[in-house]
């Protein structure tokens, strides 16, 4: 007996009050897929609708298979079609990012959905999915964060959106899905008393154990605003005068990369900043454009991100900020960046701030935005106003 290549059967629409047919074709296996509707309102019409799509080779006659035998090869750098797409369109996409994809999927995603038919997936399921992922407790005892939460359903809904591409869906089930709300601590700063504690040339011996190194690398960013792994990967050639130029990030797993989504800029730098990244670079062993201002145990790594916390930590302590307080009011290296942006933001254009740190919330202002770093003598003059 021949296999059947579809079944229809009818379904009312709130639309028009009328029953549509939608059909459903049949795998490999004689397995029926997701419904369509043919948006016929006969029998006969929606059998003609269903033999033209299999003539016109539109019906994709894929097996319905198990979600984990769909994520295989899902968030491996080497493997992934999808990070292979990305990669040949131009798009940012780094190995650091698809490991942590990779992690949401291990340790999230699969345990729930590893054994279940990828078709059979529905919004209900992917719901209860989330709420029960709320109760489950993390590796320290407590339960999922919301943020990690949510970083699991987005990369579930990246993985059913490429399905539904591909066919294997005729819709993605967690489109709909919305995350859960998130309330991260807040970020604190310095306040200027503190910070011109930290950074008063007299201190620096009291303050920061007379480590002149430590010393830069936080009043680098505090002037710049730039990240933790920008500064490390900072070279000498990249260091002028009255700017440096943001070009690489560095990743203790992957090694240098191209900054955050690709923020290639030059930052204007103050007087004082210039004096000691240059006084740096005088006393380095290794002298080369391409050697790191920062270097760590040899000239091709900087300092660790570790080693330069513990120390920064070791000085908000020698100015009376306990472990403690510091955790209560979530001060950390990054915080110099919130100072960077506190200071600047409404004293200069927003465009020429989200240039200069590398952020990318208003993308089409900085597309059609260009500065040269002549551009920047009001930077200057507002950083001279705290560190000059």
């Amino acid at each position: 007996m021949a296999h059947k290549l579809f079944h229809l059967h009818k379904r009312p629409s709130k639309k028009t009050g009328k029953s549509i047919y939608y059909v459903q074709f049949f795998d490999q296996d004689g397995y029926r897929l997701s419904a369509k509707s043919t948006g016929q309102s006969s029998k006969a019409a929606a059998e003609n609708w269903a033999y033209e799509q299999i003539r016109k080779g539109k019906v994709n006659i894929k097996k319905d298979i198990s979600f984990s035998e769909y994520a295989k090869d899902w968030w491996v750098w080497d493997k992934c079609e999808y990070i292979k797409r990305k990669l040949a369109r131009g798009k940012s996409i780094s190995p650091a990012y698809v490991d942590s994809m990779r992690t949401y999927l291990t340790n999230h995603i699969l345990p729930y959905f590893g054994d279940k038919k990828l078709q059979k997936i529905t919004p209900k399921m992917i719901e209860k999915w989330l709420m029960e992922l709320r109760e489950k407790p993390s590796r320290q005892g407590k339960c999922l964060s919301p943020t990690t939460i949510n970083h699991s359903l987005l990369t579930l809904k990246i993985m059913l959106q490429e399905a539904v591409r591909f066919e294997y869906l005729p819709n993605n089930p967690a489109d709909k899905i919305e995350q859960l709300s998130e309330n991260p601590k807040e970020k604190s700063i310095l306040n200027i008393h503190e910070i011109k504690n930290l950074f008063q040339d007299d201190n620096i011996n009291k303050i920061w154990g007379g480590n002149l190194r430590h010393y830069t690398i936080n009043l680098l960013s505090a002037s710049t605003g730039m990240r933790l792994g920008e500064i490390q990967a900072l070279k000498i050639g990249k260091v002028h005068p009255d700017f440096v130029s943001v070009h690489w990030r560095w990743n203790r797993k992957y090694g240098l990369g191209p900054p955050k989504r690709n923020s290639y800029r030059d930052v204007p730098i103050p007087s004082k900043t210039s004096f000691y990244l240059q006084e740096m670079i005088n006393f380095s062993p290794f002298k080369e454009p391409e050697d790191f201002v920062f270097y760590g145990n040899n000239r091709h790594t900087p300092l660790t991100s570790d080693e330069i916390r513990k120390v920064l930590y070791k000085a908000f302590e020698n100015i009376g900020i306990t472990p403690e307080e510091r955790k209560v009011r979530n001060i950390s290296f990054h915080s110099w960046r919130y100072f960077y942006n506190s200071i600047l933001r409404g004293r200069i254009h927003d465009a020429k701030l989200q240039r200069l740190t590398g952020h990318r919330t208003y993308m089409m202002t900085e597309h059609y935005t260009k500065f040269n770093i002549t551009d920047f003598q009001d930077v200057l003059k507002i950083q001279e106003e705290f560190f000059g």
